[in-house]
């Protein structure tokens, strides 16, 4: 068992975070002022009465095995001192994570640091998150959701993809106009159903220890890992508004931080629930707890984007007929969402870069996506580094290929919007498109420049004729819903524009009910 031969202020203060007290606390339970416990936070080095001490000791018997381990690591017992030494250093020098760290500790007495240090002492960097990998049972976490959610589908449902003999129901929610047509969303129309929210209000923090728990071993993971986490300014749903012609939807913008501490923690509890069976979701009962909250956007921080099916058109060669080279991306280990599963490329946050009010079309952070996820430009994510450039997308800027598709006009390429809806899984929205350059010259003089970032794992291309090889992809389960989604629709789409040039299996897009 863990003992300390004589208590300092190191050692009380270790003792407090490791049973994740504020102040006030830590000092009721000792039966100290809580003056004498910010002296311990500080560092000072007074002495500690005989009596305290005893009482230590049995605060600390009476811990749990957690609570004793978080303690040691804390502490620098059992050999732990180095480590613990290390990881401080780490999260000092890991300035990317300090504005979630900073937020985080707004409003709270305890450190949020401490909590975030005592769960990165427990992880191994090497096994990673288990929940995040491709072997998590997709059907098991849908199945798990539509029963959590099941009393209140009404108006929209979950989308059921139809395979031949087999049905895989998605954790993807829309409803029949959502999917019914597609949006040009590099024509003037397209982007008016895109409006910026300037009265939106704040969301506020939540309210639970659960929460503060989860969020701190979020960052402990982005530390131990070496996520690729940088706060900055994301596109936050408010409001959505559904009319004959399809969805509107209104947007302000929020903090990536703010949004990977608290909705996206949802997939994590999910898919550990999933694996091991468990029934109780949290943090879910607090942040989303039914259908009507999953369709009210502005009440949490609920961010997303736009995932494109891209397609480029190539000309016969050899026993092949003409067709679309289609990109199929598996997701690497570094990013925050979807990693280890198959999705559609690009697939990116919707974010502003200079001029959020004129930036507010999904459109447009599909382009500036297009751009570094195929085309080899530089990341300007906001999520991943600090403003450089004023305006990504200046003409000068532009990578040779999107140069030549720039100049070609729009009987070159097209950029549609295919459908939306919510993630149950993360509470995510998600516009599934499709990318077709439809100019054979372009693979022609362009497509060696075609490359994945540091997103992909690896690149899947697939011939657009290739029926049989498009059936195995559709039934591989290591999709993401919201990837599934998105390639299903954006091959139909294609189908409609080129018919000739794609062998479509036979797929049905439905609803669950």
């Amino acid at each position: 068992m863990t003992s300390v031969v004589e208590w300092g202020a190191r050692e009380a203060d270790a003792l407090r975070a490791a049973l994740r007290l504020t102040n006030e606390e830590f000092a009721e339970q000792l039966g100290v002022s809580v003056r004498s416990v910010a002296i311990w936070r500080k560092g000072g080095d007074a002495a500690i009465s005989l009596q305290v001490q005893r009482i230590f000791d049995t605060v600390l018997e009476s811990a749990t095995n957690s609570q004793r381990a978080r303690f040691a690591q804390l502490a620098g017992l059992s050999g732990a001192a180095g480590n613990a030494d290390e990881l401080r250093s780490r999260l000092d020098a890991a300035t990317n994570l300090h504005s979630a760290l900073g937020w985080l500790q707004s409003g709270r007495d305890d450190d949020a640091a401490a909590g975030v240090l005592a769960a990165a002492a427990q992880l191994d960097a090497a096994a990673g998150s288990r929940w995040r990998t491709a072997e998590t049972d997709r059907s098991a976490v849908a199945k798990r959701l539509h029963q959590y959610y099941a009393a209140g589908f009404s108006d929209h449902w979950p989308v059921r993809v139809g395979l031949g003999d087999t049905d895989i129901d998605l954790t993807i929610l829309s409803a029949g106009e959502w999917v019914g047509g597609p949006i040009d969303l590099q024509a003037g129309e397209g982007a008016t159903r895109f409006a910026y929210d300037h009265a939106a209000t704040v969301v506020p923090q939540p309210e639970s220890d659960a929460w503060r728990r989860a969020a701190e071993t979020r960052l402990a993971e982005c530390l131990v890992q070496e996520t690729r986490f940088v706060d900055g300014q994301l596109y936050r749903m408010t409001g959505w508004e559904s009319q004959p012609d399809g969805v509107r939807t209104s947007f302000a913008t929020g903090s990536f931080a703010q949004y990977a501490l608290t909705v996206d923690l949802l997939e994590a509890e999910t898919f550990a629930a999933a694996q091991s069976g468990n029934d109780e979701l949290p943090l879910r009962d607090l942040m989303m707890p039914t259908v009507e909250s999953v369709l009210a956007p502005g009440s949490r921080n609920c961010m997303g984007g736009a995932l494109a099916l891209t397609a480029f058109a190539r000309p016969a060669q050899g026993p092949r007929p003409a067709d679309f080279a289609l990109l199929i991306q598996e997701r690497g280990s570094k990013v925050l969402n979807a990693s280890g599963r198959l999705a559609v490329i690009p697939k990116c946050f919707h974010e502003p870069t200079s001029e959020p009010t004129w930036e507010v079309s999904v459109g447009t952070s599909l382009a500036r996506e297009l751009e570094e996820e195929l085309f080899g430009k530089a990341e300007v994510d906001t999520t991943l580094d600090t403003r450089r450039t004023i305006d990504p997308m200046h003409p000068d800027l532009l990578t040779g290929p999107m140069r030549y598709l720039t100049e070609a006009g729009s009987d070159a390429w097209s950029m549609e919007c295919t459908g939306f809806g919510f993630n149950l899984l993360t509470g995510n929205y998600e516009f599934p498109c499709l990318v077709a350059v439809h100019d054979e010259e372009f693979w022609q003089r362009c497509g060696g420049d075609v490359e994945s970032n540091w997103e992909s794992e690896r690149i899947i291309l697939v011939s657009s004729q290739d029926e049989a090889g498009l059936r195995v992809l559709a039934h591989n389960p290591a999709w993401s819903d919201e990837g599934l989604f998105a390639f299903v629709l954006g091959l139909r789409r294609l189908h409609e524009l080129h018919p000739e040039r794609v062998a479509l299996p036979h797929f049905e897009i439905g609803f669950t009910q």
